[in-house]
């Protein structure tokens, strides 16, 4: 139970007087692996049978708003008389007039039973566990709560060939590993060194240090530690882990049942904070690699003009040459006239077209080579910007410490869309946090631009979001995206060149994004305002200006 044997033998000695004479009214289950007992003094006995985590606790009266599912009828009215612990960690009973429930911890046949007085089994809590044919025999080890001094004189007497771990995991029962690490940091003892090799001090250490141990696992205290940084629960302990005292804060009960409650609940928040930790760094984790190896895939198609220069000079080979080729290939190797050394260019073709047709398509491969020059920079701008937030959002995720942070940042990665599960909150954004709604794109290395998705964003970027010096465009004439230049404060003006290329933008998200040539209007946001019983994004605006470009496809 816990690994600890001795925690819950402590702690049923501890509810027993509060338990016993009880009369069970009810019997039931509302989650998953725990059923729960209800008293006629209106506590509750909670048995947890999860593998990885059995429990047993006694809580006050609470209100239980999760459906109930009843069990254990014939408990009903039965008064307790006894309960206890079986086969040190393994098996839990609780005796009544005519009953005896039995929890078995130890897979597979983690179950709690009930059984009548001549041992028959009546019910259980998990219908396809089989009661253990044979229950394992109890150890002939010792309870580190029933040793004295001469047993263990004689024990060390009689094991000289032992080793000291050996020696203590051999001779006591229920010895976890956390106890055993333990009793080796206070004995400073070579756990690897022979009881023989051991001289008069070091066994008399070792002597004082169990007979201390024994004491404290029957003092009825518990102990519980935290990261000091954190403060997240670790452990719980019957005695003072001295070998954390440096690394770990601690908080000392005088009820072990109150400290178990304590550690349960905390327990808890410290799995959910870790695992929405790990869903956070692996969401952000995600973006990073995608932002990277688009990045990468950028790169590769940088520089432009130098591809143009090549894809010409294909052309120009395939026209000097039309007549060496023949219909149909697929790829031809032509010497390069145009160069001193003649070196052979490897050249594919289309088969279906002719020679002609296909230096035309060599020629028009980077047309607008300006154009998708200047669309790369940005979209590489916006990557690089990107990427250096989500740097900073994983240096601050490594600082939060609290659940209630956590949440908060969680949620801002769930307005950002890097994380999407069913425990989205449905709060609304906070205004920092709204730029997540709309596309963002970055304009000579240092520019926001952000762009409305429908009518209802254009509503939102522009009369929520927006600064009123902020610049605003939009297509002139025709239905599109409100489109937002972030001005960081009133005293600056974008240049010329990142109002143009803004310009272009905005005619791209509009209804005129196939034209040649859109006029687009741009003003500040203070100038814009709504159209009364309009639908949302529908502006009317002053002290407009108009520039003429044409649009500008990122994709």
């Amino acid at each position: 139970m816990f690994k600890n044997y001795y925690l819950f033998s402590e702690l049923v000695k501890e509810i027993h007087p509060a338990i016993s004479g009880q009369k069970i009214t009810s019997a039931f289950t509302y989650r998953k692996d725990e059923l729960v007992l209800e008293l006629s003094n209106g506590q509750f006995i909670l048995i947890g049978i999860a593998a990885n985590e059995p429990y047993l606790l006694l809580k006050p009266a609470h209100k239980i708003s999760q459906a109930r599912y009843a069990l254990f009828d014939k408990l009903y009215g039965q008064i307790i008389r006894n309960a206890g612990l079986l086969n040190f960690d393994k098996h839990l009973f609780i005796e009544t007039e005519s009953r005896r429930l039995e929890a078995i911890f130890f897979p597979p046949h983690n179950n709690v039973f009930l059984l009548s007085t001549d041992g028959q089994i009546l019910e259980a809590f998990k219908d396809k566990t089989d009661y253990p044919a044979k229950l394992p025999e109890t150890q002939e080890k010792l309870d580190l709560r029933a040793i004295e001094v001469s047993l263990l004189n004689d024990l060390i007497v009689k094991n000289p060939t032992l080793k000291v771990r050996a020696f203590l995991h051999n001779h006591f029962a229920a010895l976890n590993k956390m106890m055993l690490n333990e009793i080796l940091f206070r004995t400073q003892l070579d756990p690897e060194q022979k009881l023989s090799e051991l001289n008069e001090e070091q066994k008399e250490r070792l002597t004082t240090i169990l007979l201390k141990i024994k004491e404290e696992l029957s003092a009825g205290r518990a102990y519980l530690y935290f990261d000091k940084n954190a403060n997240l629960i670790r452990w719980i302990s019957l005695i003072r882990l001295e070998q954390f005292q440096e690394s770990y804060d601690f908080r000392e009960y005088d009820s072990i049942n109150q400290a178990l409650g304590v550690f349960y609940y905390e327990k808890r928040v410290r799995q959910e904070f870790e695992k929405l930790k790990a869903l956070c760094k692996t969401a952000l984790q995600k973006r990073l690699r995608f932002l990277n190896s688009s990045l990468e895939r950028l790169k590769e198609h940088a520089d432009l003009r130098k591809r143009k220069t090549e894809a010409e000079l294909k052309g120009n080979l395939l026209l000097t040459f039309k007549n060496d080729i023949p219909p149909g290939a697929r790829e031809v190797e032509l010497a390069n006239i145009f160069s001193e050394r003649q070196e052979k260019i490897k050249i594919k073709l289309n088969p279906s077209k002719s020679v002609v047709e296909n230096a035309q398509r060599y020629f028009n491969k980077f047309k607008n080579v300006q154009h998708n020059q200047q669309a790369l920079q940005i979209k590489m701008d916006t990557y690089r910007k990107e990427m250096e937030e989500i740097d900073q959002l994983l240096k601050q995720l490594e600082q939060i410490r609290t659940l209630q942070r956590l949440k908060s940042f969680s949620d801002r990665l769930r307005e950002m869309k890097l994380i999407q599960d069913a425990s989205a909150s449905n709060k609304k954004a906070a205004p920092e946090n709204l730029k997540y709604v709309f596309n963002r794109l970055i304009l000579d290395g240092k520019w926001e631009v952000y762009i409305g998705r429908d009518g209802k964003t254009n509503d939102l970027l522009t009369f929520h979001f927006a600064n009123k010096w902020d610049i605003w465009l939009h297509a002139q004439g025709v239905s599109g995206a409100h489109v937002i230049i972030r001005v960081p404060n009133r005293n600056q003006t974008p240049p010329a060149h990142v109002i143009e290329q803004a310009a272009r933008i905005a005619a791209a998200h509009s209804k005129a994004r196939t034209s040649s040539t859109v006029p687009v209007i741009y003003t500040q946001v203070r100038y814009v305002s709504r159209i009364r019983k309009a639908p949302p994004g529908t502006v009317k605006f002053q002290n407009e200006k108009v520039v003429f470009v044409t649009p500008m496809h990122l994709n």
